[in-house]
């Protein structure tokens, strides 16, 4: 169901407001880029730091702006299972595609606490969930147990998985259905994890180069190895300057670089410091 190039996306501020025209903006160049999801009130989007109605200002928008041109999922991450849960519940009102939610963080959960989190939250919705593994964020990691355990749920039906351990996706292949997606939620391993039993991507880097993402997941679809090393190799030194600091404070000045959005994050986090766009910019002026 969810498969190939997913954009991981920015949310554009202008004096601490969505940027609405810069949101359609994006979402028109994804699409038009071949991109085949586009996840909003991530990470990257910032999406710890909305409130409830900017949440579903922004997805609204972004369904009626991808009018089924690209699938639209909603990130619903908390560490509490009743707030997820209130979170999918507003994805689902609003008609998104899907949820991607994210293993409970800081509260460190054991694996059988993590499958509970994720059986109540299917249990009290009705969409399609993405799991997300992420033990930099979040401290605890799924293991290929628990992640088999609850891909056998009906609408438990992909990973996102930012696990630095690629032969896990082979472990975790080896246990589920084929029609569960397995996508790689670090880019700077992205060919690595395809290799392993991955079916594509939920992508940082996909902000800035939507296009060639998707070129390189469809090269190793379609057995064209070489185009995908090329591209990787590409792509690799973009990569390593959009997280010279935390996430997303590099890509959303690289999109401010492209015009398309102001250079704006909301507090605690903050625009990108001198030394750190330096180092953005010269590898830009490579790129």
């Amino acid at each position: 169901m969810f498969t190939g190039s997913i954009v991981a996306l920015i949310t554009p501020l202008r004096n601490n407001i969505i940027d609405i025209k810069a949101l359609e903006k994006i979402i028109e160049w994804q699409i038009n880029s071949g991109t085949d999801g586009i996840l909003v009130c991530g990470s990257t989007g910032e999406g710890l730091l909305l409130n409830d109605d900017e949440r579903e200002e922004i997805i609204s928008t972004s369904i009626s702006i991808a009018n089924g041109r690209a699938k639209i999922i909603v990130g619903c991450s908390a560490c509490s299972t009743t707030e997820a849960i209130k979170l999918v519940n507003q994805a689902e009102k609003l008609k998104a595609d899907g949820v991607l939610v994210i293993a409970p963080y800081y509260v460190k959960p054991t694996q059988e606490g993590i499958k509970e989190h994720f059986a109540s939250i299917h249990n009290n919705s009705n969409i399609p969930i993405i799991m997300y593994n992420n033990p930099g964020r979040c401290a605890i990691n799924m293991t290929a147990e628990t992640i088999a355990d609850l891909a056998q749920k009906d609408r438990i039906v992909a990973l996102k998985d930012s696990d630095i351990n690629l032969a896990k996706a082979t472990l975790i292949r080896r246990k589920v259905s084929e029609s569960f997606s397995l996508l790689s939620g670090d880019d700077s391993t992205l060919a690595g994890y395809l290799a392993h039993g991955g079916n594509g991507a939920i992508s940082v880097i996909a902000n800035v180069e939507p296009y060639l993402v998707k070129k390189m997941i469809s090269a190793w679809k379609n057995g064209d190895i070489n185009a995908m090393q090329n591209i990787n190799e590409k792509l690799t030194p973009l990569n390593s300057a959009l997280f010279v600091e935390p996430n997303p404070i590099p890509v959303k000045y690289v999109l401010y670089k492209k015009g398309f959005i102001a250079n704006e994050l909301r507090l605690p986090l903050t625009p990108v410091s001198q030394k750190a766009m330096e180092t953005i910019d010269f590898i830009l002026s490579e790129f």
